[in-house]
């Protein structure tokens, strides 16, 4: 691959088990997902994900081998890239599967669940819909907000796909049937959310009720995308500041 692309090779000796790995740039977890998977000994090809809309490494379409894992990537894959993964392509959503697609924190905190998850699951060619592997669940405090939630389901992931790579290097192939038939029977909670509807969500009616009002910023306030309200063209911005 070309200086400018994001895409490295790490040889290992794992039989010759060769996973592609897409992770997140500026992310600890990530950083620890990859080299676990050389310590392993994985043959691993990594790209790293900057921001949404960006375009994958022009080469990346030359690799082939047996695992495609995403873990905390913006990336979309066509479904040309996912087939070329021999035995599985693997994506860890940080949502459990009542909230696919964007926006899923947000959208779980506004429905005021007392339980919050994240999910392993094959990846296709649709977002958030591929056969599940595995869902893991945690408590959701009514004092918890946005951030909290946020950091409690990056911990989670992390755990969730560190567990998957100990597998897939101890167990092997029967590891992700295992999984399959584990958990047959659990499906996605309908179609994939988008960005707009979490815009649509912060943006504030001028004449809502303190209750509802409440609810909204637990649900979206976090540094940097607070809340909104729109008024004769001018956007005015929610501050927590004291």
């Amino acid at each position: 691959m070309s200086k400018k692309e994001t895409a490295s090779t790490v040889h290992g000796d794992k039989a010759g088990v060769r996973i592609l790995f897409f992770g997140a740039s500026n992310c600890e977890a990530s950083e620890g997902i990859l080299n676990q998977m050389r310590r392993n000994g994985f043959d691993v090809t990594h790209v790293i994900s900057k921001h949404r809309g960006e375009r994958l490494p022009d080469d990346i379409y030359l690799w082939e081998g047996d695992y495609i894992v995403c873990f905390r990537s913006r990336f979309i894959l066509p479904d040309r890239m996912l087939k070329k993964a021999r035995v599985a392509a693997i994506n860890f959503h940080p949502a459990p599967p009542e909230y696919p697609g964007s926006g899923c924190a947000n959208f779980a905190l506004y429905d005021e669940v007392d339980t919050y998850g994240v999910t392993a699951h094959l990846m296709n060619e649709k977002v958030d819909n591929g056969t599940i592997l595995e869902v893991r669940r945690f408590p959701i405090r009514k004092s918890d907000n946005l951030p909290v939630v946020l950091e409690k389901t990056r911990n989670e992931l992390h755990k969730l796909c560190s567990d998957f790579v100990t597998a897939l290097a101890t167990v092997g192939e029967s590891y992700v049937p295992a999984k399959i038939t584990e958990y047959e029977g659990v499906n996605w909670g309908g179609e994939a959310r988008l960005l707009k509807e979490l815009e649509k969500l912060q943006t504030i009616d001028v004449g809502i009720e303190k209750p509802e009002l409440e609810r909204i910023i637990r649900a979206t306030y976090i540094d940097g995308f607070p809340p909104k309200i729109t008024l004769h063209g001018y956007k005015f911005y929610l501050s927590l500041d004291d």
